[in-house]
């Protein structure tokens, strides 16, 4: 895309302050950031976590904490304004697209009403004409069989269909200012293909302007016209995007790119070109006289109908279908698909966090019952979970150093271990002790992400399932987390199942991978087979989709 200096300028921000006013203090969130977007214009901010991106747009949205306050500085977009005393929204045509598609949906009310209701909001249509644009919005974001989905609740959705709502209710305002933060994190190559083809349609056809929050270079080299760098609160360098991603000034901006992953496609790539980067852990394939450590079989899921174990019932929805893998002491078994493909659901199998309609699972020479939960199925302290998103899977009334300690006496150390073994364990993700006596709510991000890593770790587990557990992370972080990750499997001996959609990732960490699709195992191998030698149409597709490759 090119950037157009002759176009109207539709989005000016100048010399933004704002500030954190606590019981303990104040902080400085942004530090007089200045910036603008033109009209038809797609504006990236990027930045780590903790660099003031999302509450610049929350600031542009009029969604500001009642703990932030302005301290000076003007938005205006299209002629109105917004000063030190109207924190309101700077009118009805801008709109958001947030990461967290949970909290953005009513959980209580059918998608489709929700779209019909920002629709009639919006303009002077009809019950019926806003039924007729909220169908035509969901086939447009790629929901499937909308008509027959368009009652269902948002439970009723995968993750990414989730996120594709929350964009179609975005767009149902018809705005002329979109602030879509982290839009796509959560989505599988193929989806967020569609998604930003359609934002690029869309800025197209009606000239609306996108103020973009993401940690994705790839979608920052597909998708927009200019980027600005963000670090503690400041724009430290911003341009045309050609200019920031192949010659940047600033070395903090040189360090973010140099943390992306690049994904290789030949066999001479992944072994020969950058020596120093990660290599992924194991060898990916049974070595002589080598027992697997977990063995699953035949292991299906169904919704909808009776579930039993020697027949699917006809009514019934097949999450998935006989399912069989295994995964190897000090390895890395990755799994790729996309959304609803069965990925998170065979993981939470795995975990005992949820049952299966039939199939059999071994750990060892152990079976477990995996079409009982919880403490029932056995695998309790066998298996250890670490969740996309850290901020629900943590207890938010434990401080931190509780939530660890718990972890010691409800794994398989059986209450072994003390205070030494925690503190060490927080110099080993890199933390510092005093956050010990915090609560989750007082942690960033990534710091989060790293406590439920180190959670998992001290429970001593012999298989950790990590589901999407770097999706929501900055670069910079996501590259220590992955390498903290690979080295605990390889140390510790532990089994690891790495679900993600981030192929480059998975080619770094994974020595074996199995690729989804409708509940089935399409294709599998290991990592080198599946990127370079790999013929099947559906591994292809998916890594074919994957936003314009970022080279650094």
């Amino acid at each position: 895309m090119i950037h157009d200096n002759n176009k109207e300028v539709l989005l000016v921000v100048r010399n933004l302050t704002i500030r954190y006013r606590g019981d303990n203090g104040s902080a400085t969130i942004l530090d007089d950031v200045s910036l603008s977007v033109r009209r038809g214009e797609i504006l990236g901010l990027i930045g780590e976590s903790g660099a003031g991106k999302s509450t610049l747009g929350n600031a542009i949205l009029g969604l500001l904490a009642p703990e932030l306050e302005r301290v000076h500085g003007t938005i205006r977009r299209d002629g109105q304004s917004s000063d030190l005393q109207d924190d309101k929204p700077l009118g009805r045509r801008t709109s958001a697209i947030f990461q967290d598609h949970t909290a953005s949906l009513d959980p209580l009310m059918r998608v489709g009403a929700q779209i019909e209701e920002t629709i009639i909001a919006a303009s002077e249509m009809s019950r019926q004409q806003a039924r007729d644009h909220a169908l035509e919005l969901l086939h447009r974001v790629g929901i499937p069989e909308p008509a027959e989905r368009y009652d269902n609740y948002p439970h009723q959705f995968s993750g990414g269909q989730r996120q594709r709502i929350v964009i179609a209710i975005a767009l149902a305002g018809q705005p002329e200012i979109i602030i879509a933060d982290e839009p796509t994190s959560a989505l599988d190559a193929t989806v967020q293909k569609q998604i930003l083809g359609l934002l690029r349609d869309l800025v197209k056809e009606t000239g609306v302007s996108i103020v973009l929050v993401t940690h994705d270079m790839g979608v920052i080299a597909e998708i927009t016209d200019t980027v600005a760098v963000m670090k503690h609160g400041k724009i430290v360098e911003q341009g045309a995007t050609p200019t920031i991603l192949e010659a940047p000034q600033e070395a903090y901006t040189r360090r973010l790119l140099a943390a992306v992953p690049v994904l290789r496609l030949t066999h001479s790539d992944t072994q020969g070109r950058d020596a120093g980067a990660l290599r992924p852990a194991g060898k990916g394939r049974a070595q002589p006289g080598q027992a697997a450590v977990l063995r699953s079989q035949a292991v299906a899921k169904f919704y909808g109908g009776q579930g039993l174990a020697w027949f699917r019932p006809s009514s019934a929805f097949a999450a998935l279908q006989d399912v069989s893998i295994e995964m190897y002491r000090g390895e890395v078994t990755g799994i790729v698909g996309e959304s609803g493909s069965g990925k998170s659901t065979f993981g939470r199998i795995i975990a005992g966090l949820e049952t299966a309609s039939r199939g059999r699972l071994e750990i060892g020479d152990t079976a477990f019952n995996i079409s009982m939960g919880g403490r029932r199925s056995g695998l309790l302290g066998q298996i250890q979970m670490i969740f996309q998103d850290p901020a629900a899977s943590l207890n938010p009334r434990m401080s931190i150093g509780d939530s660890l300690r718990e972890s010691m006496i409800y794994g398989s150390r059986n209450g072994k271990g003390g205070k030494r073994d925690i503190e060490a364990m927080m110099e080993r993700i890199g933390l510092a002790s005093a956050l010990l006596d915090r609560y989750p709510h007082q942690l960033s991000g990534g710091q989060k992400q790293r406590i439920c890593i180190a959670r998992a770790l001290l429970a001593e587990p012999r298989i950790i399932v990590a589901d999407e557990p770097t999706s929501a992370l900055d670069m910079s972080v996501q590259a220590e987390i992955v390498r903290l990750l690979k080295e605990s499997v390889v140390e510790r001996g532990i089994s690891m199942l790495f679900i993600s959609h981030d192929l480059a990732l998975v080619q770094q960490l994974c020595s074996s991978i199995c690729i989804f699709k409708d509940g089935r195992v399409e294709d599998a191998g290991s990592s080198e087979f599946i990127f370079a030698r790999s013929q099947n149409a559906y591994t292809r597709s998916l890594i074919e989709a994957r936003p314009r490759q970022f080279t650094h």
